[in-house]
């Protein structure tokens, strides 16, 4: 169960593994009759079935030739812009890859969509309503985690690739556990950024032109790879504890206190304030 939630195991390994409970049956009936000889040989016979029960399961499970047991998902979205003012977007991932950036077609305020394998317990839901000039956006690709036997993972080998129109103001939410982050904001007028994850992989680019962006990232472990485009200045403040820190002092001097600053940031056109909470993991902020 460990080398599952680690992700070692391949995907079907649990439902080959059901397919041959007759090696219980067998590693049961060789201890019974090789304890009469010695006590260790009947324990050493059961376990060495019983490896070879796992080890079957781990092979076919991670057999190339297999025929896929996940259904290959697709899904698109296309939010039109219809005179949206200000946008919220918040993206919901259990797991896989999730990427954002600049680009959407003319009169697109959101384009994109999902592309993988995905269990059949798997939900994705995108949810959009508008008031007062604003459109709000709710995409969630997590699982419904129902208990089953055997075990499923939500997501599998999936992505996310979504487009979101320039010019819009937008505040955006990315809130994850296990997943791959890619936000590349530099086209983009974010607001504001609020990024929650377990043991993720993020790599962000800021915006080049938005003004002031207030962004907060709270990561459980993994990687934080943080990008500030040339001419925007930036206050940083650093907690949590962190395995590995590389932060640009010649643009962002140590401040103390876990804190670094532009020298110029007070009166920077554009700017971006950015609060980190990060566990056991690596931050990289140039």
């Amino acid at each position: 169960m460990l080398l599952w939630n680690f992700e070692v195991l391949p995907d079907g390994f649990w439902g080959e593994l059901f397919l041959l409970w007759p090696f219980g049956l067998a590693a049961v009936a060789a201890g019974l009759l090789l304890s009469r000889v010695h006590p260790w040989a009947g324990s050493l016979a059961a376990l060495a079935v019983l490896a070879g029960a796992l080890f079957g399961a781990w092979w076919v499970a991670d057999s190339d030739d297999r025929t896929p047991l996940l259904p290959v998902v697709y899904e698109s979205i296309s939010v039109p812009l219809d005179g949206t003012q200000t946008a919220q977007v918040n993206l919901t991932a259990s797991s896989g890859v999730l990427a954002l950036s600049g680009g959407a077609a003319p009169g697109q305020l959101l384009a994109g969509g999902f592309e993988g394998m995905a269990f059949p317990a798997a939900q994705y839901s995108v949810r959009m309503s508008s008031a007062g000039g604003q459109q709000t956006l709710e995409i969630n690709l997590q699982g419904s985690w129902e208990v089953s036997f055997p075990p499923q993972r939500p997501i599998s080998n999936g992505r996310w690739l979504l487009q979101h129109a320039g010019g819009v103001p937008i505040d955006i939410g990315v809130y994850g556990g296990a997943t791959t982050l890619d936000l590349d904001l530099e086209d983009l007028t974010v607001r504001s950024l609020d990024v929650a994850a377990g043991a993720a992989d993020v790599a962000v680019a800021m915006p080049a032109n938005a003004g002031r962006t207030d962004a907060s990232f709270r990561i459980g472990g993994g990687r934080l790879n943080i990008e500030i485009p040339a001419g925007v200045a930036a206050r940083i403040e650093l907690g949590g504890s962190v395995s590995s820190v590389d932060i640009d002092t010649a643009r962002f001097p140590a401040q103390g206190d876990g804190r670094y600053a532009s020298p110029d940031f007070e009166n920077a056109a554009n700017r971006v304030t950015i609060s980190i909470d990060a566990g056991a993991g690596d931050v990289s902020v140039r």
